[in-house]
């Protein structure tokens, strides 16, 4: 729209139908899609272009009419470029901290926006209610209708990218900060990986275990097997490690058994950790025999008296703590 003069400031939003009024929000959205977009990388361009999709649309409605700056702030969007954001931040105190009074007035500024948001976006609602409805009304009346809500809409745009171009304005200076820091802290750290990096080259060569060895018969550092150019320097020997890494593959996940129990006992028994001998085993108690009536009644009897003498003294009774019952 700014391209093609869609606008004119000799003309009064009276001299546009309602859907050219409506073109004067592409900006709007534009800098609003722009401003939501996620680059972490590259954004302090994404911001400037944000920031001029705003001061464009702004410019539009300043031309018609319809924007009408009430303070030196909002003046000065109109004439801001994108770079401009950092010169607060990069000299001196911004002009709230030099004046007190200034920072409580516009903190009364944004008092009374966001009253005056709110009650525009209950008029939209209302009105966006009463276009979607087209009941009874006439046609005139439904064409005033649809053109108060493009005024109201782009009144209501107007006050939200003030805002917006404020958060911006100090976004840009955030992100150039950090370009700054991610610059510096690259340039610190460039030299420790180099340092790094050697060392990885050095482990992929087939010679990687010739560097830093000693030679026990000279006591020198050992040369690399390899020069720059890929030639032997010195006489060497490949093995092949296919069947060691392939027994450690091929095998249980379980230590196994490497001598039997004997064997495991014998070995035992010869370092004296296994005591033999001892004293006389003793004696097996012999059978009754089912014959010997004597014998049969003698045990029986030391039975019963076993019992007796266990009914008459019960466990515990001799102790002289709590255990009496």
């Amino acid at each position: 729209t700014q391209q093609l003069s869609l606008f004119s400031s000799n003309e009064t939003p009276d001299d546009y139908s309602t859907g050219e009024l409506k073109l004067i929000l592409v900006n709007a959205y534009l800098g609003e899609a722009l401003q939501k977009l996620h680059a972490p990388d590259d954004r302090v361009p994404v911001l400037e272009e944000t920031q001029e999709r705003y001061r464009q649309f702004l410019t539009s409605c300043f031309m018609l009419g319809i924007f009408k700056p009430s303070s030196e702030a909002e003046k000065r969007l109109l004439s801001r470029s994108p770079n401009s954001a950092d010169q607060t931040s990069s000299g001196g105190p911004s002009a709230n901290e030099r004046n007190p009074l200034a920072a409580g007035q516009s903190r009364m500024e944004k008092i009374a926006r966001f009253k005056q948001m709110r009650a525009m976006q209950q008029a939209i609602a209302e009105l966006e209610a009463k276009l979607s409805s087209r009941g009874g009304d006439g046609e005139d009346d439904m064409d005033e209708a649809e053109r108060e809500h493009a005024l109201k809409l782009i009144g209501f745009k107007i006050y939200q990218v003030v805002d917006d171009m404020n958060a911006v304005s100090d976004e840009i200076v955030m992100a150039k900060q950090m370009e700054e820091m991610k610059r510096r802290t690259s340039g610190a750290m460039s030299d420790d990986a180099r340092a790094i990096e050697r060392p990885r080259e050095e482990d992929w060569r087939l010679d990687s275990g010739s560097y830093g060895q000693i030679d026990p018969r000279t006591g020198q550092p050992t040369r690399p097997i390899f020069d720059n150019n890929g030639r032997p320097t010195q006489p060497f020997v490949i093995t092949n490690d296919r069947q060691r890494i392939k027994e450690g593959v091929f095998r249980p996940g379980w230590a196994l058994p490497t001598m039997t129990v004997d064997e495991y006992l014998q070995q035992e028994k010869e370092r004296g950790n296994i005591i033999s001998g001892g004293g006389k085993e003793p004696e097996m108690k012999p059978e009754i025999d089912d014959n010997d009536h004597d014998a049969l009644d003698a045990e029986t009897m030391k039975q019963r008296e076993w019992d007796d003498f266990k009914d008459a003294n019960p466990r515990g009774s001799g102790n002289r703590g709590g255990n009496r019952g």
